[in-house]
């Protein structure tokens, strides 16, 4: 799987720029890595992808109660980018809220996955790493090389970029989800 640079490289080369060896080798391959680095969070709360999920069980409440609503309080993961889903128990939910870098709840422990909202390129998939890269030489064409219908173009294949990358994602199958027990759906040969 890529690296940053890898990325780097792929951005400026939608852009007609040639690769570097270094991020700092030129003002154009700065640029695009921090275009890169700033879209990073907003695909990977674009859609739940199943390379970002983490799960927590997490039995050790804080020692302070943050409101007198809910019996424990549980400090959220530093790269927490949204929630996901609880774990499955087999009784009811837990009756939750999140706020403020916590997670307020009346069950103890507390089990759940969540979306990070920082992870290293190398786990990312092939189509996620292409969309993220077309997103970044997207945005960046306009400054970088003053043509706006290059930017349009590069726009419209990171949308069918990212559709296929959603598509990969559900078809690799996503282990956080279970498929129910019908009886309906077994096939037979005689």
């Amino acid at each position: 799987m890529p690296t940053h640079l890898q990325l780097v490289n792929r951005t400026l080369s939608e852009l007609g720029r040639l690769a570097v060896a270094s991020i700092t080798e030129s003002p154009d391959a700065q640029q695009a890595s921090a275009k890169l680095l700033e879209l990073e969070p907003e695909l990977y709360l674009a859609y739940n992808w199943s390379f970002l999920v983490k799960f927590v069980l997490d039995n050790t409440p804080l020692t302070f109660n943050f409101s007198p609503d809910y019996s424990y309080t549980y400090q959220l993961p530093g790269d927490f980018g949204q929630f996901f889903k609880w774990q499955a128990t087999g009784s009811q939910w837990p009756i939750y809220e999140i706020t403020d870098g916590y997670i307020l709840a009346q069950t103890k422990p507390i089990g759940y996955y969540y979306i990070v909202n920082q992870a290293d390129p190398e786990v990312y998939t092939p189509l996620f790493a292409r969309a993220l890269v077309l997103y970044a030489a997207a945005k960046l064409a306009p400054t970088l090389t003053n043509n706006v219908q290059l930017a349009s173009y590069l726009q419209k294949e990171h949308d069918k970029m990212l559709a296929k990358a959603i598509v990969e994602n559900d078809m690799i199958g996503n282990p956080h989800f279970a498929t129910p027990y019908n009886d309906f759906s077994r096939i037979t040969f005689v």
